[in-house]
This record gives structure tokens, sequence and C-alpha cells, in this order.
């Protein structure tokens, strides 16, 4: 015989808390820093891997003192190959005059002069990421990208285990571990392997605070949250723009960036857990006390038979607990135990099937046009920092556009 639990249906609980109230809306505003703080992380490379302009150190002419625009470099540097340089006779090796260097006989280096005047230090200067090694230079975005995979796939599900604050927490760790230590890395390997856990710690910390914000608003305003959430992370992302103006030393523009990520460890005392995520675990009590704290910072009082069993609450197949969030989801007695459902579920219907192929496209494309705008706004002619900063907040009109020709009747 089948044993009945029940749960809250937290959708009629919303009406009367408020589906935007007060309580909701301190929990979007914390939502709203963790965005603007990943935001800033994602495009970081644009200034961190700047590929400052370099030439080979030519021997017997560069010292400690010589600059990238030096007088000799007109007869020692091949023109438009700044991997090369002219050769001497051995008899004239320690010779830095013009009339001791050959016109058509070029050899490349293995020590390069850079140009600091825009960037004290980069990652290219740091390790040498030019001419053969320039291909080394893009790896710190991939691996980047790559993290963001690892990420999303189990930070998300970290956090529909154990809960959104755990996942908050784990998410906080890689991206402010990993984004202070890439900036003491002693090798481009560290470096590397540095960037992916801070990508992963990235995407996770963005995407638990976006689900939890979603999941304390009503049914009406999660369009708004859902979108206008992104405002943030165009802000943040113009942010870094702003701080490279200021710090052009790749190390310390790291530490700027990512160790703020620390202060959210304080999201663990100020953030609430999901109600709905609690509800599920069957930890009735603990979101009954986070939504009576929401009801009274917003000034109202929920009906007592809204925190009673309203909705009932059956063991799965599998011995799970399958849960019912709101009155068109009852299980009525006469029906068969729900499956556990995974994401493969989206393959295994020719409809879900369509659709989920449609927006995997979509999402793919969409990412690799927004990234690489993003990643190239440094190689438009004009000044580095204002067309970064305006790339990124260009975003933010279309976000308000979104939101307005979405959910029309």
């Amino acid at each position: 015989m089948e044993k009945k639990r029940h749960c809250i249906d937290f959708d009629e609980v919303l009406k009367h808390v408020g589906q935007f109230g007060r309580y909701s809306i301190w929990v979007f505003c914390l939502s709203c820093v963790v965005a603007a703080m990943t935001g800033s992380v994602v495009t970081e490379d644009s200034f961190v891997a700047y590929e400052n302009p370099h030439r080979c150190v030519v021997p017997s002419c560069d010292g400690n003192d010589t600059s990238f625009n030096e007088s000799f470099v007109q007869w020692a540097i091949p023109e438009n190959q700044q991997c090369k340089v002219y050769q001497r006779s051995e008899a004239n090796i320690t010779e830095c005059e013009e009339e001791y260097f050959s016109n058509d006989t070029e050899t490349s280096c293995s020590e390069w002069v850079y140009d600091t005047s825009l960037f004290t230090s980069t990652t290219v200067t740091e390790f040498d990421l030019v001419c053969d090694s320039d291909w080394l230079r893009p790896l710190a975005g991939s691996m980047y990208m790559l993290g963001m995979l690892l990420g999303a796939i189990t930070i998300g599900d970290l956090a529909d285990r154990f809960g959104r604050k755990m996942g908050i927490l784990v998410s906080v760790l890689l991206l402010g571990g990993g984004g202070v230590l890439s900036a003491v890395s002693p090798n481009y390997t560290m470096f590397l392997v540095m960037r992916l856990l801070t990508g992963a710690g990235g995407v996770g910390l963005f995407q638990v605070t976006f689900v939890l914000a979603v999941e304390f608003i009503g049914a009406k305003w999660r369009t708004f949250v859902g979108i206008m959430i992104e405002v943030p992370f165009a802000l943040g992302e113009a942010m870094t723009g702003v701080f490279a103006i200021f710090i052009r030393d790749w190390r310390w523009l790291q530490v700027a960036v990512t160790a703020p990520a620390f202060l959210l460890l304080s999201y663990m005392w100020l953030m609430p857990e999901s109600v709905r995520w609690l509800v599920s675990q069957g930890r009735k009590s603990d979101a009954i006390k986070i939504i009576n704290k929401a009801a009274k910072v917003n000034g109202v009082e929920v009906p007592k038979h809204l925190l009673e069993d309203t909705n009932p609450e059956i063991p799965t197949v599998d011995g799970t607990i399958s849960v019912a969030n709101s009155k068109d989801d009852l299980v009525k007695e006469d029906q068969p135990p729900k499956v556990k459902k995974t994401v493969l579920d989206l393959l295994k219907t020719p409809n879900m099937r369509r659709r989920s192929f449609n927006m995997f496209y979509c999402w793919a494309v969409c990412t690799l046009v927004y990234y690489g705008l993003s990643s190239n706004s440094g190689n438009l002619g004009g000044n580095i920092f204002v067309n970064f900063i305006a790339t990124m907040l260009i975003e933010i009109p279309s976000y308000v556009f979104s939101y307005l020709v979405l959910d029309r009747d």
C-alpha cells in the first residue's frame, strides 16, 4: 500500500506572501551582485591576455634600459616581421651600426622586447606567448570555456542534490581561489589550470543564484527577473574595462576582478535557501521558517491552512519522493507513481527532441557570436577601453527590449 506524504503549495503561498515583495527583491538584489561579479570575470582575458607589440631582442644593441622603439630597429628588424632579426657576420657580432647588418639574411630569436606603453605586463609578456608560441595565447580563453562547461554540469547537479547554498559555497571557492591563484602562477600551465577552475566557479555561481532568485518569484514576475538579471552582468563586464584603465599589470588586475568573490561567502548567512528545494527534500519545517520570515518582511501574514499538508507526495518506482509544487501537478490516487526525470528525457520523444536540438543549436550560435564579439572588442580601432566598455554596455538595451516584447498577450 502506498504511503502518502504531503507538501506545501508554494505557488499559492506566494500569492499571499507577495510575488515580488520586499523579501523577493532582497534575494533578487543579492543575485544581481553575483551577476555583476561573474560578468567581470568572463571578459578579463581581453586585457589579461592582451598581445603587446613586440620585437626580437637585438644582441649588442638592446640593453637593460632600451625601449621598444629604438633607432637601430629600422635596420636590425625586418619590416613587419617582428619575430625575425637581421644577421651579422661573426666578425661584427658585437657591433650595432647599420653597415654591419645584412639586408637579406634573417634569423628567428628566443628573446623579445615588448611595448609596455599600454599595459606594463600581460600573460603574453610574462610567459612570452609570441612568435612560435603564439598559439598558446588563446588557450586561456579555451580553458575558461571548458571550465564553464564542466561547472554548468557538475555544480548544477550539486545544487540540486545538496542545496542552492552549497552550490554557492563551492562556486565561490572555485572562482575566488582559482582567480587569485592564477594571479600568482609561476608558469603558464598552472595559469591555464586555474583559469579552468575559475570558469567552473563563475558559471556555477551565476547559475545557482539565478535559479534561486527565480524560485523566490511568482509567475507574474519571472520573465522580468530572468531577463533583467543580465543587466548587472553586462555592467560587471564593463567594470572590467574600468579596472583595466587604472590597473595595467595583469596580476593585479586578475586579483581586482576575482578576489571580491570571497565576499560572497557572506551569502551563507544573507541568502536564504530555496523554499522549493527544501520542500522537495521533505524539510517542511525549514521551508515554513523562511516563508514566515518573508511574510514578516513583506508585512503580511500567511494563512495557516496554506502551510498545512495540501499536496500529496508519493514514493516513485526508484524509491525517491515525488513532490507536487502546484495544484495543476497534484498526484491522483489512481495514477501510477512518477518516475524520476533526467536530462535524457529531453531526447526521448520526437517533439521534445526537436525542441531540445533547436535550443542547443540556438544557444551554441548565440554563445559563439556573443563571446566572439566580446573577446575581439580590443581589436577595433580607437581607444581599447572605450571600445570594450561600449561593447559590453550595448547589451543592456537588448535586455530591456526583450522584456518588453516577451509575455505580451
